[in-house]
């Protein structure tokens, strides 16, 4: 169990090291008079598990009789999604272009869910 919190502790002081804020900056991208950069959110997610054992293994479903173990598990995941493009004129303007979030169906899906629960539960069963 050791072993998995020390490798979570290396991974994650490295992706510190590489993601210094949660804004990235991309390359600048010219196009006539003027050069856009794209702003990124990033958002980072790590997760481990563990084990151990000793002993012996219960009887029912065992495939194994005298026990022992280990165990161990990381995984780790990242969402880069533009949010602004900033806009550079020859002329010395700036311009910051906000991208909106758009919703996935399940996005939707979810958040129609409440206000349908609550209509639900109003409903009274009618009496036999």
């Amino acid at each position: 169990m050791e072993h998995i919190n020390g490798i979570m502790e290396v991974v994650g002081n490295r992706l510190g090291e590489t993601t210094k804020s949660e804004i990235v900056v991309g390359a600048p991208i010219e196009l006539g008079g003027v050069t856009l950069v794209v702003l990124s959110r990033v958002a980072l997610g790590l997760g481990a598990g563990g084990g151990s054992g000793a002993g012996e293994a219960p009887k029912k479903g065992a495939a194994a009789g005298k026990g022992k173990g280990e165990g161990g598990g990381t995984g780790g995941g990242a969402k880069v999604r533009p949010v602004a493009v900033a806009v550079f004129t020859a002329d010395g303007g700036v311009d910051i272009l906000h991208i909106p979030e758009r919703k996935g169906k399940l996005d939707e899906l979810l958040d129609r869910l409440p206000p349908l629960v609550e209509r639900l539960a109003a409903i009274k069963p009618k009496s036999a």
